[in-house]
């Protein structure tokens, strides 16, 4: 039985980077997979993984012969359990990782400005809170080798039409305010939005230009207690 999935229809140009998007429909939560495939070994991470859904995601890394290397999470979760402890149990050598304002446990902890790399491929690490004090966005790198247009796992920070929920313990509205427009609408305008849950059939957005004007998070300075 395969396991493999499409490649999205808005994945960027770059024959370098694997790229696929995995989704567990109990919580809509949307799980990424890349890998650098220039590599001998093709090194490979999981974005915001989901306990449930673990061997399909493990079955697809080794149907694509890819070592896992990375289980990382945007934030601590509250509406599912992270999967990266039970690929740790499965997959050895795999290293987790989370942000060290986030308070969770993890092999790696990282801070605004790092970078996770795969290969010659990597993440750039952006401090996203409000959802959560924890919240990190992921952007892909900047440069000749790296994926063109600039991809950002923003988690629940920004979704496609919303925002992760403000009203649990250390969620700030103002601070999700501050992070997004800092954070993430300052990104290239033709940035890929990947965020970590599709309520509306929302999967990806391609047009950042269209977000900073008309995204609810836009005119939330006006009502701050939008989502």
């Amino acid at each position: 039985m395969s396991c493999s999935t499409a490649p999205s229809s808005l994945s960027p140009t770059n024959k370098q980077l694997l790229f696929r998007q995995l989704f567990e429909s109990e919580s809509s939560t949307l799980t990424y997979l890349l890998a650098d495939l220039s590599h001998q070994d093709k090194p490979a991470l999981l974005i915001d993984p989901v306990d449930k859904t673990v061997d399909r995601d493990l079955c697809l890394v080794k149907e694509l012969g890819l070592k896992l290397v990375y289980a990382i999470n945007t934030h601590v979760h509250a509406d599912h359990v992270t999967g990266t402890g039970l690929i740790k149990s499965k997959v050895s050598g795999v290293k987790s990782v989370i942000s060290r304002s986030s308070n969770g446990k993890a092999d790696l902890f990282i801070e605004p400005g790092d970078k996770i790399y795969f290969g010659d491929l990597f993440l750039e690490v952006r401090a996203t809170p409000g959802h959560t004090q924890g919240c990190v966005t992921y952007v892909t790198g900047d440069g000749p080798n790296q994926p063109k247009p600039r991809m950002a796992f923003t988690g629940d920070a920004l979704l496609i039409r919303g925002c992760g929920r403000t009203d649990f313990q250390g969620g700030s509205s103002r601070q999700l305010y501050q992070s997004v427009h800092s954070q993430i609408f300052t990104l290239p305008k033709d940035t890929l939005i990947y965020p970590a849950h599709d309520y509306k059939g929302f999967t990806v957005w391609n047009d950042l230009l269209f977000l900073l004007f008309n995204h609810p998070i836009h005119f939330s300075r006006f009502n701050l207690s939008y989502c």
